[in-house]
């Protein structure tokens, strides 16, 4: 995926201004600190940059705050739904249909208040997700600005 957005050929949605702006904004992805700035994607300001810019704190706290969403989410799949133990290994389109089987499947036991345990007895520990490199290089030029957007935005 990450070759795919760094070349441009990932089937992501069209740019769209943000909500009360007239300049169109690239669709992004919110990734933490371990991440390098991308123009596809936003991490948070260094904490001893922001802690003295209330603007660039704001920021953090909310990129911090939606990326926690879509973290618990898949962290509910993730204790229900063995799929998500590891890589996923399929086809994109397989993803995004497991992705949108396992949610399907999870709003509907919940709404039948099932008790249906289909997890693996396996150590949890044992999720096979690599460690992420440690990346602190600085971002180009574009995604700088495209991160003073998002600060302006949600500060506005």
């Amino acid at each position: 995926m990450g070759k795919r957005l760094e070349a441009g050929t990932l089937n992501v949605p069209q740019n769209a201004p943000l909500p009360g702006q007239r300049e169109d904004t690239t669709m992004v992805l919110i990734g933490d600190e371990a991440f390098a700035l991308k123009s596809y994607l936003m991490k948070p300001f260094p904490r001893r940059l922001s802690r003295s810019d209330t603007r660039l704190d704001n920021y953090n706290y909310r990129l911090c705050r939606a990326r926690r969403v879509v973290e618990n989410a898949f962290g509910i799949l993730t204790k229900k739904w063995r799929v998500y133990k590891g890589p996923i290994e399929v086809k994109e389109e397989t993803t995004k249909k497991i992705v949108l089987a396992t949610c399907i499947l999870h709003n509907y036991l919940r709404v039948n208040n099932s008790d249906v345990d289909i997890t693996s007895d396996e150590d949890e520990s044992s999720a096979g997700f690599s460690q992420i490199e440690d990346n602190n290089r600085r971002g180009t030029n574009e995604s700088l600005r495209i991160r003073e957007k998002f600060v302006n935005f949600l500060n506005s």
